[in-house]
């Protein structure tokens, strides 16, 4: 099985992502881009009826990793997941305040809540008030959510524009690609 029929998104599957890198058609993929992240992420959390602050930033750190093992080309994160954090806070956006006075939302946001299912450090998850608090120790989750789904636009249209950022593009998808064809480890159980 190579995998060429496995859907990367509802409208693109491996076999058709190829066809489009290999025209260069940079347009499409910055919409199979943001496809790929709303469908799988933002849409999903947005639809519930039980929306829930921490699932939206459980959501959101899997989201900031993986979008920047794409900026980096990056096959994986393994053994990186706090450079990731780093170096993704360490880009123009809006949510570049959330790497301010080092690793605390690396520490007490990311693995806080998706290793113990709670935020640490006194912080509080919302669904309202502004993005950060620093004095009260609050994230608007819903709001982190909305600056996120813009910085996916961004990349997408970086994507499309900048040949560096497609380079390091491809690279990550040849290891997504890979991922879908039937791999020789084998299951233990």
């Amino acid at each position: 099985m190579n995998g060429n029929d496995t859907k990367l998104s509802k409208s693109v599957t491996v076999a058709r992502y190829q066809t489009l890198a290999l025209a260069g058609n940079r347009k499409e993929i910055a919409r199979f881009i943001q496809e790929r992240f709303e469908e799988r992420y933002f849409r999903p959390v947005e639809d519930s009826c039980s929306k829930h602050g921490f699932t939206i930033m459980a959501i959101c750190c899997l989201v900031i990793e993986a979008l920047e093992s794409f900026y980096q080309g990056r096959a994986d994160t393994r053994h990186a997941s706090k450079q990731m954090f780093r170096d993704f806070f360490g880009r123009v956006t809006p949510l570049k305040l959330f790497g301010y006075d080092g690793d605390w939302f690396y520490q007490d946001i990311r693995c806080g809540i998706l290793h113990q299912a709670e935020a640490r450090g006194g912080w509080r998850v919302r669904r309202r008030g502004s993005l950060l608090d620093t004095n009260t120790r609050t994230i608007n989750a819903t709001r982190f959510l909305q600056e996120l789904r813009k910085a996916v636009a961004a990349y997408a249209q970086q994507v499309e524009k900048d040949d560096a950022c497609w380079k390091k593009f491809q690279e990550k998808m040849k290891a997504v690609c890979a991922n879908c064809s039937r791999s020789k480890r084998v299951i233990k159980r």
